[in-house]
């Protein structure tokens, strides 16, 4: 859609432009909008609708950097190949929501009432994103060790995932966004 619509604008050469088309490269908008512009790439994710989140933009641009600051936070990224990391994980939002989904149905299918069993699994995400926040400094796999005890829930649970390779498929779905990304 985005090539459609772009051949029926016009642009200036003094103009900072902003593209959220996560298919569309810098490269090909430069040929596509025939005049020498300044282009940042960006992708702000629905989040920001409550002021929360990443949104990151390439390459860095201070104006559209503040701009973003006030609905999120920035991540300024320095390449657009580097760019395209950002973009393939973004495109793992869906299954983010459908995996509270399935659990907010399982606690529904064994009694919870649906008002209860979404509040309770999108509060415990929440705190869960909240402390990976706080603790983002550190390795990601302090907190995998963490919240796990010796023949605990958390154990049972991260194993059995590992071992049907679901953190494997995430990988791979990743792979397979990241390379509709670069063709």
């Amino acid at each position: 859609m985005g090539e459609k619509i772009i051949k029926n604008l016009r642009f200036k050469s003094n103009q900072t432009i902003i593209s959220f088309i996560s298919t569309i490269t810098i490269s090909k908008l430069k040929k596509m909008i025939k005049v020498k512009a300044n282009i940042v790439r960006a992708i702000p994710l629905p989040p920001i609708s409550l002021k929360k989140g990443p949104v990151p933009i390439c390459p860095p641009n201070k104006k559209v950097k503040s701009f973003f600051d006030k609905i999120g936070s920035t991540v300024e990224i320095k390449n657009e190949k580097l760019s395209i990391n950002f973009w393939s994980t973004s495109g793992m939002m869906a299954s983010y929501y459908d995996m509270l989904r399935v659990m907010s149905e399982w606690l529904i299918k064994k009694g919870v009432k649906k008002e209860d069993a979404q509040k309770y699994i999108t509060s415990l995400f929440l705190a869960l994103s909240k402390d990976a926040v706080v603790n983002s400094k550190k390795n990601l796999k302090y907190l995998v060790k963490e919240s796990q005890t010796p023949r605990g829930l958390n154990e049972q649970g991260l194993k059995e995932m590992n071992r049907k390779g679901v953190y494997k498929s995430i990988i791979s779905t990743l792979n397979s966004i990241h390379k509709r990304l670069i063709n």
